[in-house]
């Protein structure tokens, strides 16, 4: 499950969130959730990333949201 291709566990995570709709959560389904939402991150932090270069200075919060 941890690892794999951030392509496969992000169209996993999103297939998923699709089919649920807007119908309120189970424990099971926030459970089921959360696992790929781990699946995604241990393919995410397994990938390097290119950071893209923000123009004028950077301060504070916008690291957060430039990046």
């Amino acid at each position: 499950m941890y690892g794999g291709s951030l392509d496969q566990a992000n169209a996993a995570l999103r297939a998923y969130v699709q089919e649920h709709g807007d119908r309120p959560w189970t424990a099971e389904e926030l459970a089921e959730l959360a696992l790929l939402r781990a699946s995604w991150t241990a393919a995410a932090r397994g990938t390097r990333m290119a950071i893209r270069p923000v123009p004028g200075p950077v301060r504070g919060a916008a690291v957060v949201t430039a990046a």
